[in-house]
Parts: C-alpha cells; structure tokens; sequence
C-alpha cells in the first residue's frame, strides 16, 4: 500500500509541500504494481516502463488547451490533443528531482512526494537532439533541399578526434609542464631551506643578547635593592616596625629606583609596611608557602653584616599575590630581590624585597629591537607573550618548528628563534617571514615564466594540427552519410510531436538498414503513443481520472461557474484493508469506493459540473460546481460519508472504512486550483484529528498554524544542524547528606526571534519529524565533553542521557554509545542512560539485549517517567535496571495528597525489593521532599535544588556543602512505623 506521512504543509506550499504553481502526478499506482515492476517484461524500444520516486514530478511550464480526447469516463471533459502532445514531452522523465525533462519544453522537476508512481514513457532523446536548429557555423554541411547528413552524427566524430588529440597533447603537455614545475619547486626549496638556516642563525645570536639583556635588569634590581638596604633612614624605619613610617621613606626610594613595589619585612618574616598602601595581613597571607616566603625565610635565619647574603630571582606572581600587592589581576613575571637589614650595631632587623614586573614593553627590549632590526617576545610555557617589542600583535601558539629550527607566527608573517631563561620561560627573536621567501619566489616566478612561454607555444602547435584533422573529417563524413538526412528531417518532426508524419527508407548499406529500423521503431512508437495516451489521464486502478487529469480539467470549471466546493477524501482504516487482506483487496476496495462516488455526484449533479479523481494511494478530489454555501457543502460531504460507511464485500469477507473529508469552497477560500486543493487538504488533517470519518472547512488559521509549524520544523532542523542548540544540566541530590550526586543532562533551544521555546514543544515536533536521534546524539557528544572534564576535575557525578525510542531499537545503537564514549575518554561507570518506561515495555527483548551488553562496560541505566504508564511488573523485575525515576505526576504535591502517598510509598517499596535505587523527580517543595526521603527515596531531582543550568552556574553550584543544609532530611523508617504511617 502507498501511504503518505503526514506532516504540516509549509507556507507556500501545497497540502504535499510543493509549491503552489506545480501540476500534479502522470499516474497512480496500484497497491501491487510497483512490488511486481522488476518481473514484468519490458516493453518495445520505443515505450519504456519508468518507476518514478514520486507522485507529484511537476513542471514549472506547460501549456494546455481544449479541442478533444478519446472517449473520457463518466461526467469528466474531454482532453485535447495539443495536451496529450504536451504530455508526451512530459512523460520523458528523469528520476532525479531538478533535472532538465527530456522533450518538456525546458519544463524542470521540481519536487517529489512520498510514495512511488509508475508511468510509461516514451525515450528517444536522440531524436529531440535532432530536431534542434544546428548552429550556424555548421549549416553548410547541410544544403538547402539537396542531401545533406545530420550534424549530430557529424559531431560527434569530431567530438571524439578532438578528446582524443586534446587528450594526447594535454597529457604530453602537463606532464612536461608538471616536470618543470618539479623542478622549479625543487630548486626554490633549496634556496628557501638555505635562507632559513642564515636567519635561524642570526636570530639565535640576537635571542642570547636579549636574554642577556633582561638578565642585566634582573641584576640591576638587586643592586639597587642592596644600596637601599644599607642606608641608615631606612634601617632606621625598619626597625621602627611602623607603617606609615616605612611607606613615606620606600615610596620616595621605590619611585626613583624603579620598583613597583617595595615591601619591609621584620626578623621574623612578617611584613611591616610597603611603597603603598596594601593590606599587610592579606599580603602575609598570600606570600605564606611561596618560593618568597621560603627564600626571606633562609635569608632572615642565616645572616650576617660582615657576610650579607641577598636573593635575586625571576617568578610568576600567582593570582593571589597579585591581589595582595595591589597590581592588574594578569598573568604577570617579576624580577625580585631579597636583601637583610642591619641595624647600627650589625644586628638583623629585617629585611627589604624589591618587585619589579616585566611590563607589557620594555624600554630596554624596545631599545634592542631598534638596534637589532627584530622584534623580541618573552613567552611563557605555555605560549603566552608576557612581553615584547617590535611589531604588535605578534603570537606564537604553537610550539612547533619548521625544518631549520624557525618557529612560524599564527598568522604565518614572522619566524622567530628561542632561548630558554628562567624556568619556564622563553625569550623569542623574530622577523618577517618574506626574508625566507622572497628570494624562492623570486626564482619560481623566473622558471614559471618560462614554462608558461614553451607551454603556450605547445598549445599554438597542438591547435593547429587538430584544426587541420577537423576539416578533413568534416569533409569525409559529408561524403559518407548523404543518404541520412531524410532520417533527420522525419526525426525533428517525430520529436516535435508529429507521429503522421510520412517516411520510407531510402540510401545504401547501413543508411538503409538503419532506414529500415526507424521504419520499424516508428510502427511501434505509434502504437505505444496511443496506449500513453489513455495511461497518462485515467487511473488503472480505479478506473476514474487521476491527478494529472484533475489539474487539466479543473481549472475550466472552478473558471466556468460561480461558485463550488472542492473536496479532499482520504480514507479512514484502509491500511488494516491491506494488511488484513493483501493488496489486491485493497485495489478492488478502490475500485468499488470509485464506483460509489461516482454514482454519488452522477445522481446530484447535472452532467459537467462535477469532477472526480484518485490523487493519491487512498486519496480522492470531487468538485461540485454550484455548491456555495457551507450547509450545502457540510450535506454533500455527509451523503460521501454515508455513502462510503456501507461495508464492502471482498471476496468472501466484509470490509467498512471510514472517510475524512476536508472542504473549501470557491471563492471564498480561493479562485484556483492548486490554492483550493491545498486549503481543502489542510482541513482534511483536521477532519483527522477531530476522530475521523467526518468533514471539516477551512478556515484562515489553519494556513497559519501550518505555515509557523513548517517555519519552526524547518529552523530546528537547522538548529541541530548547526548545534545551535545548548545542554543544560539538572542536579540529583542525595536524600541521605544532601550531596550532589548526579545530572541530566537537557536539550534547551534559544530561537533567534521568538527566544527560549518550551523542551516540550520542540522535543515534540523532532518525534514528528525524525529529528529526535540526532537531538540525542548531540545532547550526548556534548554533555561527554563538558560533564567529562568536571570528572576529570575531581567531581564524583554521574551524567544521565536520555535515549529516544527509534534510536534504542536501532541495530547501531551500542556501537554508537561506546564509539562516543570512547572519543570523549568518558569513564562508563559515571554514564547513565535513561529509557522511558513506555518505551521499555513496548520491545522487552529488544531493550534487555541493549542493556545488559552496555552494561558489561560499566554504563548505568534507569527506567524514566516510571509511573506515567503502564508496566508489566514481571518484565520490568527481568530488565537490568540500576535506577527508576518516578515520575513527577507521582511526586507534585505529594505531602498534601493521601492517594499520591499510598502510591508513592509502594512504587519505591516495590523498587527497592528489586533492587533498582530511585530518583523522584518534580520535587519543588521542601514537604515532598521531606515525605519522599522518610520512605526510601535514594535521590531526589527538581526545582526545589535548582532549574536546569548551564555549565558554568552549575559548576558553580558543584561547590561543597552548598546544598547539605538546604532541606533537613529526616531518616527512613521502618516496619511499624511504615505501617502505621500507610494507614
């Protein structure tokens, strides 16, 4: 049985997504037709059966008049003959869907439908060639009413001499051309690895002199801390141990020294006072544990005025640090020095330590830059410029170097060379990149302009003689084939559409045994034609007009009367007729329902004012002229529905259907053909929605509600496409501390005009249309990402996924689920997957096989939405289950609500006697949660802990013991207690 799905049509489209300026299908089949096309045997060379992947292949350009058909059937009009030449064009179809149809006028497929047609169409596109006007440039091989030969033929030996000889000569010339540029290439490689290895060389001698460079600051900082450091007013001030002393004196000594901080230190280690004002606790406190800490404390434990011993050093300030001394919050480096303080009698009173960042720029890397003609970087482990001179904007991500030892710039514009300094630190020499290139360039373009001079030469040569082979062909085949264009004059006539016309063989040798055969092929082509003719217009199923017909026919009368109704029959229960009792009942049901209408409108309506036609597999179209009102129309749509109630005898068996009817009536809902049909489709989907075997009319809305419902359809699908969609995570809490132990991770969808749209209503529509797997998939590969990095981070979480129906039935569902796990190195014993409770009880086996290979890696599952259906106990107790979430219809408002409560204890009774942990979800209330905990709940997930967050609010939300106090959960009970709390 041919069955479409249903879906929504677009805006601007017709009932079937088209557009609105289509034409309708050549032919619809039987219910067997298309399963039996491979055995029939194939018609003459001139007819060729043709399964087309669609009933609706329209074109954008048809012409039609009137002026008779063959006999027609019942009240239908007559088709004329300039429509069936039309349709002879038409039915030369491709398969593919916007390819150019042969013999159609330049008419385009534009779109197929969801169910097979098959029609017989005549092939001869070597005869619509034919009947093309040659060129000019080659009329002369044909002259004027004397024998000529048909330049098609002509062409294509010419066609072939010239592929062959540009062939040759193309495969000669790239080859030699090839070979040059090999060589070409290899010697600007040469020249450019040796330009590499002079500039690596001079840019590591420049690295060194600035490394040495930053080095003398380095010094300079502790010798200038050590002259500070000896001076009497500022041991003076040290040893007073007050800060606003201390700040006023090193502020002065810091300015002119050009320390960025200078901070005073008492013997035991604690700072006294600094250049500015900071916070002298908070500095202790962020200075404890580092490698200043530890080298003050060596300095203030063993040391002596005769022997002063100091520390100089080059560190990465730490976040807290920074904060602590009061400087920009970024990755920053500063030389420091340490020095003792003496007092008047040579004791130890403390000490100084100088800080001195290394700026964004430096006046001494700049000074070098200028001198050494190359830009400086200082560069961290981990590629990160904490300083620089020369061009801005320069960075080195990578790490890795080219074959001379160059490490190349993000954008490719500068090579540098690198010295290790301190720790983790680089200092980077580079320059611009075209001293590299420039010199090979310069000799690639030399050599290129040398090959392209002998190529071109080449190509002169090379025309020339195939010229010459071209003239000489021509010449012969004129001489040869005299006696073929009788053959190309009747050929251009046959494709323009006229089979009468007269031909008889005529030539020599082949010419007139080719003669012969199209003589031949001619007598078949006629026959063949007529047969078309009755295929294209009427129903071999049913015996009525089908789909093209209508569009022919329909047009004349919805123009011819004032007003009408169209109707759109799409029969109720007829796939349980096919599968009850095969396809061939199927046709003959059709055939009788065709009948029925068919005698229906003939006993209503005046000759000529009605039409009918089989438009799909279990879909008819009548129009009745004259019906204007909506009464009239609601009584004629009853009579079809009565009419088609009465049961119909199949066999030896007895069949009723049902039929639901959508209306439009001109002009009101419309003055053309195609708008009628699609108003009247879309009120048939309401007739089905509204429970079948009954009528609806269209109204306005429905257009509306089915053009936003295509725009959304058509935005999601390129949401997902794009994963523009985000995951939001949802915490589990225990029920026992209050910890968070788990998440589900959820799909949320901003759209770009109309914002946040509800889950519920965009995880619908991907059911609808098949778009909910790869929602899945994404949701899945993402929230692997982002939740595998919180584990890797130390969090002990498992992540739940849900998993759609379609994609745990499907035969690559395992494979897909450990390739993802694996690509995210996600560990499998923190994965849970989520199957509703519906869609485990539906394939039991198919569902228990899933699970238990799945979980022999350490994947958990749990049954969702546990309650909101029905399960069959037994089953669910085999299933391999770890958790079951009940559902929130249990769970919402559970603590007011004695029946819920009765329900909810047994349900997590029932599943702790299997086994299976529990999640109640919806909780929003501190009541319920307190009820779901006392009875057994081992978590429980809602808004009353949180909404579902992004990633970054719920890493956030990850900090402990944020949510251990915020419900106070109260123990399990027991035995009598339980008892007595159920009754």
């Amino acid at each position: 049985m041919f069955r479409r799905q249903r879906h929504s049509p677009p805006q601007g489209k017709g009932p079937k997504g088209l557009p609105l300026s289509s034409k309708m299908p050549l032919q619809t089949p039987s219910n067997h037709e298309v399963h039996n096309l491979a055995k029939k045997p194939k018609p003459s060379v001139v007819a060729k059966p043709c399964l087309l992947e669609s009933s609706v292949w329209r074109t954008e350009s048809e012409s039609t008049q009137s002026d008779g058909f063959e006999k027609p059937i019942g009240n239908q009009p007559a088709t004329n003959r300039r429509q069936i030449d039309d349709l002879e064009g038409f039915t030369r179809l491709n398969s593919a869907p916007g390819r150019q149809v042969s013999g159609a006028s330049g008419a385009t497929l534009i779109g197929p439908r969801k169910f097979r047609v098959l029609a017989v169409v005549a092939i001869d596109t070597d005869m619509a060639k034919a009947s093309r006007a040659p060129p000019r440039w080659r009329r002369w091989a044909v002259p004027s009413g004397g024998p000529g030969f048909p330049s098609s033929i002509a062409m294509r030996l010419v066609a072939v001499v010239l592929a062959t000889g540009v062939l040759g000569l193309g495969l000669i010339g790239g080859l030699t051309a090839l070979r040059l540029q090999q060589q070409l290439r290899q010697q600007a490689a040469a020249l450019g690895e040796l330009s590499e290895d002079q500039l690596a060389h001079r840019l590591d001698g420049e690295a060194q002199l600035a490394r040495a460079r930053i080095e003398v600051l380095g010094a300079e900082t502790a010798s200038r801390l050590r002259q500070i450091a000896q001076r009497a007013d500022v041991a003076k001030a040290v040893a007073s141990n007050n800060d606003v002393t201390i700040r006023e004196l090193l502020s002065i000594v810091a300015s002119t020294s050009g320390f960025e901080r200078l901070i005073a230190f008492d013997e035991t280690g604690r700072v006294i006072g600094a250049n500015t004002p900071l916070d002298l606790l908070a500095l202790n406190v962020a200075i404890e544990g580092t490698d200043l800490s530890v080298n003050l404390r060596a300095i203030l434990k063993d040391n002596s005025r005769s022997h002063p011993r100091g520390e100089e050093g080059t560190y990465e300030l730490k976040l807290g640090e920074l904060s602590a001394l009061d400087l920009p919050q970024r990755r920053t480096i500063a030389h420091t020095a340490i020095e003792p303080v003496f007092d008047d009698f040579g004791d130890l009173i403390g000490a100084l330590v100088a800080i001195r960042p290394l700026g964004r720029t430096e006046r001494t890397l700049e000074n070098f830059t200028s001198l050494a003609n190359a830009g400086v970087v200082i560069i961290m482990g981990d590629n990160e410029i904490v300083s620089s001179a020369g061009p801005e904007g320069v960075k080195f991500s990578s790490a890795r170097t080219r074959l001379g030892g160059l490490q190349r710039s993000d954008d490719g514009n500068y090579v540098a060379r690198c010295v290790e300094y301190e720790a983790t630190l680089k200092v980077c020499t580079f320059a611009s990149a075209s001293l590299v290139t420039t010199t090979r360039d310069q000799m690639f373009q030399i050599g290129a302009a040398h090959t392209r001079s002998l190529m071109w030469q080449f190509l002169a040569s090379a025309a020339l003689a195939l010229g010459a082979l071209v003239v000489a062909l021509l010449a012969a085949v004129r001489h040869l084939t005299k006696g073929l264009s009788a053959l190309a004059k009747t050929a251009q006539e046959i494709a323009g559409g006229n089979l009468d016309v007269p031909f008889r063989a005529t030539g020599i040798g082949e010419v007139r045994g080719l003669g012969l055969a199209f003589e031949r092929m001619l007598t078949h082509l006629r026959a063949s034609t007529r047969r078309i003719r009755q295929l294209a217009f009427y129903d071999t199923v049913s015996r009525i007009p089908n789909r093209e017909k209508m569009r022919v026919d329909a047009p004349a009368l919805i123009d011819a009367e004032e007003g009408g109704a169209l109707f759109f029959l799409d029969l109720d229960g007829f796939k349980s007729i096919n599968d009850t009792f095969g396809h061939k009942a199927g046709d003959e049901l059709l055939k009788m329902v065709a009948e029925r209408l068919s005698n229906l409108l003939t006993s209503k309506v005046a000759a000529g004012k009605s039409l009918l036609a089989r438009v799909g597999g279990d879909e008819f179209v009548a129009i009745i002229a004259g019906v204007k009102t909506v009464e009239a129309a609601s009584l004629c749509a009853r009579e079809m529905i009565e009419t088609l109630q009465v049961s119909f005898k199949l066999q030896s068996n007895h069949a009723t259907i049902g039929v639901s009817i959508g209306v439009a009536i001109w002009p009101t809902h419309g003055t053309t053909y195609d708008d009628l049909l699609i108003r009247a489709d879309l009120a048939m989907y309401v007739a089905k929605s509204s429970g079948r075997n009954t009528h609806a009319f269209f109204t306005p809305d429905l257009a509306e509600v089915a053009c936003a419902r295509h725009a959304l359809e058509t935005d999601l699908a390129l949401a997902i496409r794009n994963e523009e969609l985000v995951v939001h995570y949802q915490p589990k809490v225990s029920c026992v501390d209050g910890r968070i132990v788990g998440v589900e991770a959820l799909a949320r969808w901003h759209h770009p005009k109309e914002g946040n749209i509800p889950p519920q209503r965009f995880i619908k529509i991907a059911e609808e249309i098949g778009l909910i797997m790869e929602i899945d998939r994404f949701v899945l590969r993402r929230a692997l990402a982002e939740i595998g990095g919180l584990i890797r981070a130390g969090s002990n979480l498992v992540l739940a996924v849900n998993v759609a129906a379609t994609e745990i039935e499907d035969p690559l569902f395992i494979k897909d689920i450990v390739t993802t796990v694996r690509e995210a190195d996600f560990p499998p014993p923190h994965l849970e997957i989520e199957v509703t409770e519906s869609v485990a009880m539906r394939n039991p086996d198919v569902v228990r096989e899933r699970i238990s290979l799945l979980r022999q890696l350490g994947i958990r599952f749990a049954m969702d939405d546990f309650g909101a259906g029905y399960s069959n106990l037994s089953t669910m107790a085999r299933l391999p289950f770890d958790a079951v979430k009940l559902d929130r219809t249990l769970v919402a408002g559970v603590a007011e609500d004695r029946e819920k409560q009765t329900i909810l204890r047994l349900a997590l009774g029932l599943a702790d006697e299997l086994g299976f942990e529990t999640v109640v979800e919806g909780i929003e209330t501190a009541e319920d949660l307190r009820f779901a905990a006392e009875n057994g709940a081992t978590m429980a997930q809602g808004y009353i802990f949180s909404p579902p967050l992004s990633l970054e609010e719920f890493t956030v939300l990850l900090q402990p013991s944020l949510l251990a106090s915020a419900v106070e959960v109260a123990p399990r009970r027991h035995g009598a207690e339980r008892q007595a709390a159920i009754r």
